[in-house]
């Protein structure tokens, strides 16, 4: 928390290597705010309910709990109720039955990518967040339950103009030079947009993890009980890289085993290591396929 209250400052002053360590901070204590919206920062709701709020920098919490919690982690890649497919597409095509546009002739390169995923963070913070207040639903399959509970609709309005203020405004109103406030904030946005796209992206959006949604495995000729299985879904629409490592460990706040976090987001990631061979064995076992690579270079 020292950390992050320090670079929090510089970053308000307009120090653009305070920006970076702020969004570097920022992604980190995000380990925090994840737990805690599974439940799994502490036994006791109320601390949960506050520890969620440590996503704070990353996206907005009230927003966080309809998208993540309830939908993304109920219908992993599945097209038509996973938000998670559908946070890119003016500039990214995720998913094959997103229409194609010329735009995405762009994503082969890179910097391209990388460009896009400066977005990521703003997007989840206020753009997204907006959207769902304007329509009352997120991307027209999420309802916004959360406006008929006014402490927690009055916890979303407030995260947006707290979020805008300290990233987008206070250094313009601070810094001497508006050209030091400008880089701040883009390089603020750029760090915590790319770590957070890195990390929580590349687990889902590939080939073999989007081939595993429900239409392919209903059409393949495995058991009725794999067809159907949750449990099996979440193991093949998630895959692992350098699950060995803790440095990737604490670096992807524990996101290198996504698959275990999946099969049990209720467990701290602290202790998914724990669970990782037996839960590895156990798919071998039932024929279930669990991706897990060396690296997160040979994943990307």
């Amino acid at each position: 928390m020292a950390c992050l209250s320090v670079s929090g400052v510089a970053h308000c002053r307009g120090s653009i290597l305070g920006s970076f360590f702020f969004g570097v901070f920022g992604w980190l204590i995000g380990s925090l705010g994840h737990d805690a919206g599974h439940m799994a920062a502490s036994h006791r709701g109320w601390i949960n309910d506050i520890g969620v709020w440590g996503m704070s920098l990353l996206c907005n919490p009230m927003q966080w709990q309809h998208q993540h919690t309830y939908a993304h982690h109920s219908h992993t890649n599945e097209f038509d109720h996973d938000p998670d497919l559908h946070h890119f597409h003016l500039l990214l095509r995720v998913h094959r039955r997103i229409k194609n546009e010329d735009v995405f002739k762009y994503q082969q390169y890179a910097p391209f990518v990388f460009f896009a995923y400066t977005f990521v963070v703003f997007g989840s913070c206020f753009w997204i967040p907006l959207g769902m207040i304007q329509t009352g639903f997120l991307y027209g399959m999420v309802e916004w339950t959360d406006r008929n509970r006014p402490l927690r609709a009055f916890a979303m309005y407030a995260h947006m103009v707290w979020y805008v203020s300290i990233i987008m405004i206070v250094p313009f109103l601070v810094c001497t030079t508006w050209y030091k406030a400008l880089a701040s904030v883009i390089v603020h946005m750029w760090t915590s947009g790319l770590l957070f796209g890195i990390f929580s992206q590349v687990n889902h959006l590939n080939e073999s993890s989007l081939d595993a949604d429900s239409k392919t495995r209903n059409n393949s000729n495995r058991s009725h009980m794999l067809k159907n299985s949750w449990a099996a879904a979440q193991v093949e629409t998630s895959n692992n890289f350098a699950s060995g490592s803790h440095l990737w460990h604490i670096l992807s706040n524990g996101l290198n085993l996504q698959i275990e976090h999946h099969l049990f987001p209720g467990l701290n990631h602290s202790h998914l290591w724990r669970i990782a061979p037996v839960v590895e064995e156990t798919c071998r076992e039932f024929g279930v396929n669990y991706k897990c690579y060396k690296s997160w270079g040979e994943v990307m």
